[in-house]
């Protein structure tokens, strides 16, 4: 393994921040002279469960990883419920998906996952209860070896449920977010919004970032465990399919969440264009910079893939036709390096990535100078 290699660093979580600077405060208003627009509701644990089985409840499988609680923890946990204990709140966002002309309401699981995912189970004979205390007589037992009396219990148990509403300003579901996330590791930015804007964007975002000639053109230099690689992505798509010249503000959240939510409601003709391009492009960028794509070098490696690079230079590829690239291969080679020496580019993705200004000048001149001395 040559040195680069081992001095390259991967890309797992961005130092650049995702929010908007010019914001006194996280809340875009006063929070406490507002009211969070959230309801609170009681089901039974059996119409819960019928819920989630028609499809009204969901969990991102993406976090599956966070079902960690053990037998006994879960039999635990059933135990409070036949004792009738107070069990802790369940937390819902409220999520709309465009059915025609309407929209259907469904809600995604921000805090319960564990505690949804045992009553779940146990309702479904999947695993014995163990080491209760207080009613070790049903030890061993699933649920339709209990006594009917307490099947019955089981299905009547009042489960209390707050429903944040899908007006709440996304700035607020982060926070809330990970106030009350029990599941362990705080979530970054895009766990997040991997949770609250599920459908076609996440599906999309995870085919791409799974494809080998995707993770061949970035050298494996962004790390998929917290999803960096699908931000990097959707950092592309969003500035290139959603016309950032004219809609872009500075807020790089808002403009990505935006970009997600849009993307739920493509058809699946747009989506497949979106795919072959996307190859189309990654492919070509590797084969005109190959290990070095989307890299600062320094003196002693190839350097970090870095975020702002990827979605300059991806979106001038996809404005050359393959005619145009074939014929300007090794000019566009050369020319990265001159993009690189620009000081006013280099400062664009590097510092205060997210300015309107460092945006509009980095695309600017991405175009620009990778064009220079080029042949039509």
């Amino acid at each position: 393994m040559e040195e680069n290699e081992i001095e390259d660093k991967i890309l797992e979580l961005d130092s650049d921040d995702t929010t908007d600077s010019s914001r006194s405060s996280l809340y875009p208003y006063e929070p406490t002279l507002n009211d969070l627009d959230m309801s609170a509701e009681q089901f039974s644990v059996f119409e819960y469960l019928r819920q989630k089985d028609k499809g009204k409840i969901i969990t991102q499988p993406d976090f599956q990883r966070n079902l960690v609680w053990k037998d006994k923890s879960k039999s635990k946990f059933i135990e409070s419920i036949l004792l009738n204990f107070p069990i802790p709140f369940i937390y819902l966002n409220e999520i709309l998906e465009k059915k025609g002309n309407t929209a259907e309401s469904k809600y995604m699981i921000i805090d319960g996952l564990q505690r949804t995912s045992t009553l779940e189970s146990f309702y479904k004979n999947q695993f014995k209860l163990t080491d209760l205390d207080a009613i070790p007589q049903y030890n061993d037992c699933t649920f339709e070896m209990l006594p009917e009396i307490l099947r019955t219990k089981f299905e009547d148990k009042k489960l209390n449920i707050f429903v944040l509403k899908p007006s709440t300003p996304m700035e607020v579901v982060y926070d809330l977010f990970n106030r009350i996330n029990t599941g362990g590791t705080q979530l970054n930015r895009q766990e997040v919004r991997n949770c609250i804007y599920i459908g076609k964007s996440t599906k999309l975002l995870k085919e791409l970032s799974e494809q080998d000639y995707f993770k061949k053109a970035i050298s494996y230099g962004v790390s998929p465990i917290r999803m960096k690689d699908r931000e990097l992505i959707l950092r592309y798509i969003a500035f290139n399919y959603f016309d950032f010249k004219n809609k872009y503000d500075g807020n790089l959240s808002g403009f990505v969440e935006n970009a997600m939510k849009e993307i739920n409601m493509w058809d699946d003709e747009k989506i497949g264009r979106v795919v072959v391009d996307f190859k189309r492009v990654i492919e070509w960028t590797y084969k005109i910079w190959a290990d070095k794509n989307f890299r600062i070098a320094t003196d002693r490696t190839r350097g970090t893939i870095n975020m702002a690079i990827f979605e300059t230079i991806c979106y001038s590829i996809s404005t050359m036709s393959d005619d145009f690239i074939s014929r300007n291969k090794a000019m566009l080679k050369k020319n990265y390096n001159e993009l690189i020496k620009d000081n006013i580019y280099y400062d664009a993705v590097t510092r205060s990535t997210n300015s309107k200004t460092k945006v509009d000048d980095r695309f600017r001149l991405a175009e620009e100078i990778l064009k220079q001395n080029t042949h039509d």
